[in-house]
């Protein structure tokens, strides 16, 4: 497996992470979709925290069940697009126990690297044209979950067709598989919560 390029540009937000979660303390990482929340929860878990991503679907006992360990200094760190009390639901009402840390866009040139290198990396390609890379960078709006995700999606296109796809092609086919994970999350639970 070779390594995530999602954390180009992270040093500082998993140093903060890092800090807070040695000193005991629960996490709650929030930003937008795509922002890179779950590539710095993979990269600063470790055995004894434990992981909620994401974390605003934790509903009733589970919620129960989080408030409990907390009380016996358990370390969680979650992962979740708001931290607003209220829009979180049951586990709302826990959020003052966690430290917030929001997960920011990171700038044009840092996303520029790191489509180059998603590219690139294990990869004896030809990269693309630099306005194909601007029009990802922009597509993205500074969140590298969805850069990295077109440019896996174009690499892989090249490396079948010998060509680089239509940006929007690449950004329609990583939404699309962003939704239809959301949908399946939503369907589970309304399974999980259907009257049996």
């Amino acid at each position: 497996m070779r390594p995530s390029t999602d954390l180009i540009g992270r040093d500082d937000l998993l140093r903060q992470v890092g800090d807070l979660l040695a000193g005991g303390g629960s996490v709650l990482l929030y930003g937008p979709e795509g922002i890179g929340k779950s590539a710095v929860v993979a990269a600063v878990a470790r055995p004894g925290i434990h992981v909620l991503d994401p974390f605003e679907h934790v509903r009733g006992q589970a919620a129960h069940d989080i408030r409990r360990v907390l009380d016996f200094d358990g370390v969680y760190l979650a992962a979740a697009r708001t931290a607003q009390r209220r829009a979180l639901g049951a586990v709302g009402r826990i959020l003052w126990r966690f430290s917030l840390v929001r997960v920011r866009e990171l700038p044009d040139a840092t996303l520029k690297r790191l489509v180059a290198r998603e590219i690139g990396a294990g990869r004896s390609i030809e990269l693309p044209d630099p306005k194909w890379v601007n029009a990802v960078v922009a597509l993205s709006k500074g969140r590298p979950g969805f850069a990295v995700e077109m440019a896996r999606f174009a690499a892989d296109w090249y490396r079948r067709r010998g060509y680089w796809p239509m940006v929007d092609l690449a950004f329609a086919a990583t939404r699309e598989d962003a939704t239809i994970r959301t949908l399946a999350v939503d369907r589970l639970h309304r399974l999980h919560k259907a009257p049996r």
